[in-house]
């Protein structure tokens, strides 16, 4: 990069900065130099809050676990988004909630076709995309046309036999190294993630992103799978602090006791990472 141009880039990024403020101006920065801006963009939103944000609580947010699909029955009652909300700690009644994965139309229509034997041109969600389609719109993970639907079709196909055939394999077995260092390299296909999930205050799993695996697994009837904690209740993220603080089990209440086996808790005087 040529002294002029580097003269171009700072003040191209003062502007942002100036403009729009630390985030985005680092943003702008990683896309300048060609790395995958939107897995460390993600990233660096999280260390804000950990770090910069005054009042904001996080948690570990790359933690995997693993859970059996069948407890993951209902969803968050407010938007939790896969990245926007990365490692996010948040307090409310959100896992007070009824809404269900049955409701969603992803997750319905592949249980129809891999379950009930329905064929895909009479799901509900190849109804919905032809629709959307019609209207110039996309739908089903962006599709446009008829051809983009076939390949989300032929996708979902392949992906139910390599299931059925190898089993249910984490991102990190699938390719050999950790979720923190797939999101965060450059080559990073946000697509092949893992199914994602908050944690409520009494260590309920409520379903974020991933209809497509989950309902691949329930049809399968897979009794553990490996899942991404995007988020956590603020309650269950004390109870977690409780018990990595503690040194026995003399030193934690009666309700984190409770908890102690559960896939998301940690060793007493484990790790401070949380």
């Amino acid at each position: 990069m040529s002294t002029a141009t580097k003269r171009d880039v700072i003040q191209q990024g003062l502007v942002v900065l100036r403009k729009k403020g630390v985030l985005a101006a680092i943003r702008a920065g990683l896309r300048v130099l060609n790395l995958n801006y939107q897995g460390y963009w993600w990233y660096l939103r999280y260390l804000y809050r950990a770090i910069l944000c005054q009042g904001c609580r996080t948690s570990e947010p790359f933690s995997i676990i693993h859970v059996d699909p069948k407890q993951i029955t209902h969803r968050p009652s407010i938007q939790i988004g896969r990245w926007d909300d990365l490692g996010a700690v948040i307090d409310g009644d959100w896992d007070r909630s009824e809404r269900t994965v049955g409701e969603l139309i992803k997750y319905r229509s592949v249980v129809d076709h891999f379950g009930n034997g329905t064929p895909w041109e009479e799901t509900d969600v190849y109804r919905e995309a032809i629709k959307r389609i019609d209207r110039g719109e996309s739908f089903w993970n962006g599709s446009l046309t008829e051809d983009d639907i076939d390949e989300r079709i032929a996708h979902l196909e392949t992906l139910f036999d390599q299931i059925q055939t190898d089993g249910f394999k984490s991102q990190e077995e699938l390719e050999g190294k950790p979720l923190r260092e797939i999101v965060l390299d450059r080559k990073f296909d946000r697509s092949k993630e893992e199914i994602a999930v908050a944690i409520g205050r009494d260590g309920k799993p409520l379903f974020v992103d991933g209809n497509h695996r989950l309902a691949i697994a329930t049809v399968l009837e897979i009794d553990r799978i490996p899942v991404h904690v995007i988020a956590r209740h603020e309650r269950w993220q004390a109870l977690r602090e409780e018990v990595a603080e503690a040194e026995s089990l003399s030193g934690i209440s009666l309700e984190a006791r409770e908890h102690l086996t559960h896939c998301d808790m940690p060793k007493m005087g484990g790790s401070k990472r949380l």
